[in-house]
């Protein structure tokens, strides 16, 4: 330090005096006087008996004041973003205090424990006075008191909070001595999010500009549809090299706006975002609008086995989910619709989880139908795979309900061949009777047999069956007599029996021997009646 001695009308021994590195003033007629650790006025008083013992001067007025402090050697360690040691120059005569010190390295950390800071200031016998600093109190209260000014050659102690806290991280953030936190931080991400690994993240819009565990979650592509939310972990290594541990309910988050679980990161924290161990689609459904749900508008790869028209793998994109993401719907839509067959009540979604696992959610399209459930249209994500099972029975009032649902194909191909008037392929409605599609034909032409008809159906084993329907077209919708249609079913409109003699006639009579055959006619066609009526029989 550089002091100024003043005595009262002798200025001679007046004048500025540097004290030295090792703690003394060298005076005039006195030497080195030793001034270590006093303050002005112990300095002036020293002096002022060292002149007056010596006979120098009698009763001398002394008056000492500090022209100019050297700089302080300070060292600050535990939760501060860059412990060591700092020299200070103080400004004027005003010396640092605590809080100034922990801004100038850096701040304190989210891990820090503001209750129990310690200043270690050095004795001259050479131990230590461990000062207590409730920076706590300052916070809560606004009392400049535990601000400590400091001296050369304390050192400033922050210890580890004994775990984390999430409502004291956002005490600390906002804290003048908490230091400049909305630099980008490096963390990593694990679990179930989109981009697992290490990312840089900024802290745009979190409290004191610190990135948050959801803008994390954010820049990592968003969780997926496995996430369970309620037990997000933040592991955090701490100076002491503690690893501290807290679980977050992001879920309160959505449902209460609980921003205290919205935990203030650090630099080198590390987030896991465990599998669901059960699928909930309520849930599921609540993600698609959280802020850190992933961005699902762009096409994503699926497998569409089982009871649908169009079987295999399929690129979906969600043109028309809410919020642009690709659902099980629109999914069945692109493999051509559900057949007539499907059971909509046991659809399964078959989902990878980010350890490997494959996880099953089971889907229910009739809720989807019958009550309006949302939730059962699942947003899908990139890999799954859709299985539509067969039903064992069908009700055919649920299966007119199912032909009209979004997710059944518009029309469905019927061939009908043989005796109507516009044989050929029909594109009719999923589910529609036979007696309806042979009117789609035209109708039974004058040579058609109407008593009855032929069914040829493709199987989902890959079997083909066929069978003879009675035709009663005053009966309703019946599996017996006037069964539903399915897709690429085959019917076939036989002759009656006076077209089969007819067209008999037709061949075996030619312009050439009528007249040669006038005579035997009659008992030929008797042959051909009799002939007729015994096929005829063993049709029916």
């Amino acid at each position: 330090d550089r002091i100024r001695i003043e005595i009262v009308q002798v200025p001679q021994y007046s004048g500025e005096h540097e004290v030295l590195v090792n703690g003394t003033l060298n005076l005039p007629l006195l030497g080195s006087v030793t001034v270590e650790g006093l303050t002005l006025e112990q300095v002036a008083s020293t002096v002022a008996s060292l002149y007056e013992s010596a006979r120098i001067l009698r009763r001398p007025r002394v008056t000492v004041s500090l022209l100019a402090p050297r700089q302080l050697q300070i060292g600050v360690a535990g939760e501060v973003r860059r412990p060591g040691s700092y020299t200070v120059a103080p400004q004027g005569l005003q010396f640092p205090t605590v809080t100034q010190i922990l801004t100038l390295a850096g701040g304190i950390t989210q891990a820090a424990d503001l209750s129990q800071v310690q200043v270690l200031r050095p004795r001259s016998d050479g131990t230590e006075e461990a000062i207590a600093v409730d920076l706590q109190a300052l916070l809560e209260t606004g009392s400049l008191q535990p601000d400590l000014t400091l001296r050369d050659g304390d050192t400033i102690f922050v210890p580890t909070a004994p775990s984390i806290v999430p409502a004291a991280g956002a005490q600390i953030a906002t804290a003048s001595f908490a230091g400049d936190q909305a630099q980008p931080i490096n963390i990593a991400i694990l679990g179930e999010v989109r981009r697992p690994g290490t990312h840089t993240v900024t802290g745009e819009g979190g409290q004191g500009g610190i990135p948050t565990v959801t803008q994390a979650l954010q820049v990592a592509g968003g969780i997926t549809s496995l996430a369970d939310i309620r037990r997000v972990q933040v592991r955090r290594s701490t100076r002491s090299g503690v690893t501290q541990t807290i679980e977050l309910d992001l879920m309160q988050v959505l449902q209460q706006a609980d921003l205290s679980q919205d935990l203030l990161l650090q630099d080198g924290d590390t987030i896991v975002v465990p599998t669901a161990s059960e699928i909930d689609l309520a849930a599921i459904a609540q993600l698609r609008f959280a802020s850190f749900a992933p961005e699902q508008s762009q096409p994503i790869n699926v497998a569409v086995l089982g009871e649908v028209n169009r079987p295999g793998a399929y690129v979906v994109s969600g043109r028309g989910g809410v919020g642009g993401e690709p659902t099980l719907t629109q999914a069945l839509l692109a493999a051509g619709g559900i057949t007539q067959l499907a059971n909509i009540r046991q659809i399964q979604i078959l989902r990878q989880s980010s350890m490997g696992e494959i996880l099953t959610v089971e889907v229910n399209l009739w809720e989807l139908l019958q009550t309006g459930d949302a939730t059962q249209d699942v947003v899908l994500q990139e890999g799954d795979a859709i299985s539509v099972p067969t039903a064992i029975a069908l009700d055919p009032k649920e299966a007119s309900e199912l032909a009209a649902a979004s997710f059944s194909p518009e029309t469905i191909r019927v061939n009908i061949v043989g005796e109507v008037r516009r044989a050929g392929v029909q594109n009719l409605p999923p589910n529609t009777p036979l007696d309806q599609a042979i009117l789609a034909a035209g109708g039974f032409n004058p040579r058609a047999r109407r008593r009855s008809v032929e069914l040829i159906r493709l199987n989902p084993d890959g079997t083909v069956s066929q069978r003879k329907i009675s035709i009663d077209l005053a009966r309703g919708v019946s599996e017996e007599s006037n069964p539903p249609l399915r897709n690429n079913d085959v019917i076939i409109v036989k002759r009656s029996l006076f077209a089969s003699v007819a067209d008999v006639l037709s061949v075996t009579i030619t312009p050439i021997d009528r007249v040669l055959t006038i005579l035997t006619l009659p008992s030929r066609l008797r042959s051909i009646v009799d002939d007729l009526s015994t096929r005829e029989e063993s049709d029916n």
